[in-house]
């Protein structure tokens, strides 16, 4: 899906809306080289909101967002509120005139107060191809069922959850080895090219919106450390596809006589017949390969409880063949 451009002069569309002002929501690195383009580019950034800086790690340190990281570079004028939709920093907003608010994984819901604000609305940087994997977590989801392209689309904001309409779209194929992780980066890159491209014909007039085809809609919720549970019923596709798209969070994870087993690469061993039942180790030999629900699966890089990640063509001896994998949890309500 491609802008509708009309016959304008392009240097002057250009110059034209760079003067715009414009808002930026984000949070994490998805929404970062969207802003260092529009910074890089020129455009006028008049403010960057972005979710409070939270406690990380073990230690609990205050950690600056991603994109708040930037946002201080650049010396741009940085709001960190609880909620966008409190009634002083609404008035905040109103205060900087924006004429539009471009979000990419800001975190929070803008009220339609907030949408109306700026003259040309709010328009949201998506990682999808909407309207499927409408949600959090559009990359993880198209790696788990198997798409083979995805993309990214710049849509208009209403109070719907991505359901406003669609105003640009870029499509990418999706490498056959693709992690969240490594189809994020594409994704972060993809968007702020898309998005720099894409707003001197949209100040121009020369987008033509389309509404969202309900019928065809998905949603992907949000990514919870239990996504990554391996259920060894599944066949082995569906479980290397799991691995890849939980890569590198929530992870991919099962347990050997009861202890966590972290899985960050697998792959596929086909098979003719059931050689055991699903979650038995069936060998060691230069790996750990193990039967699922069809097919069987060679684990690669794998890391026990508070141990470090290695190669299981390294640790494979430590490993006895025949154990079921999975259900030997001794944790309560895994």
């Amino acid at each position: 899906m491609k802008s509708i451009v009309k016959d304008n002069n392009l240097d002057e569309i250009l110059t034209t809306s760079k003067v715009k002002r414009i808002i930026f929501m984000g949070t994490p690195d998805f929404a970062v080289p969207a802003l260092l383009a529009l910074v890089e580019q020129g455009f006028n950034i008049v403010a960057v909101i972005s979710q409070p800086n939270r406690p990380q790690g073990r230690k609990q340190k205050i950690v600056p967002t991603p994109v708040a990281k930037v946002a201080k570079k650049y010396n741009l004028l940085l709001l960190q509120p609880e909620s966008i939709n409190q009634p002083q920093i609404i008035q905040r907003v109103i205060s900087l005139q924006p004429d539009l608010i471009i979000t990419a994984a800001y975190g929070q819901i803008l009220r339609q107060n907030v949408l109306d604000i700026p003259q040309y609305g709010c328009i949201n940087i998506h990682a999808s191809l909407l309207p499927l994997y409408r949600g959090a977590a559009p990359i993880n989801a198209v790696i788990i069922d198997g798409r083979t392209e995805t993309g990214i689309t710049i849509m208009q904001m209403d109070q719907g959850c991505d359901t406003g309409n669609i105003l640009l779209q870029k499509k990418i194929p999706i490498k056959h080895d693709a992690t969240a992780g490594s189809l994020f980066a594409e994704l972060a890159e993809l968007g702020a090219k898309t998005i720099v491209e894409f707003l001197p014909q949209f100040f121009a007039d020369n987008i033509i919106p389309i509404v969202q085809d309900e019928q065809h809609a998905t949603y992907a919720p949000k990514m919870t450390r239990k996504t990554g549970k391996i259920n060894w019923q599944d066949s082995a596709t569906a479980i290397e596809r799991l691995i890849r798209g939980t890569q590198p969070w929530p992870g991919c994870y099962t347990y050997y006589v009861g202890q966590r087993m972290k899985i960050f690469a697998a792959e596929v061993i086909l098979q003719d017949s059931m050689l055991g039942k699903p979650g038995e180790l069936l060998s060691c030999d230069g790996g750990l390969i193990i039967q699922c629900g069809v097919d069987a699966i060679k684990l690669k890089e794998i890391q026990i409880a508070s141990g470090r990640q290695m190669s299981t063509e390294i640790c494979a001896h430590n490993y006895l063949p025949g154990t079921i994998l999975g259900k030997d949890s001794l944790r309560k309500g895994e």
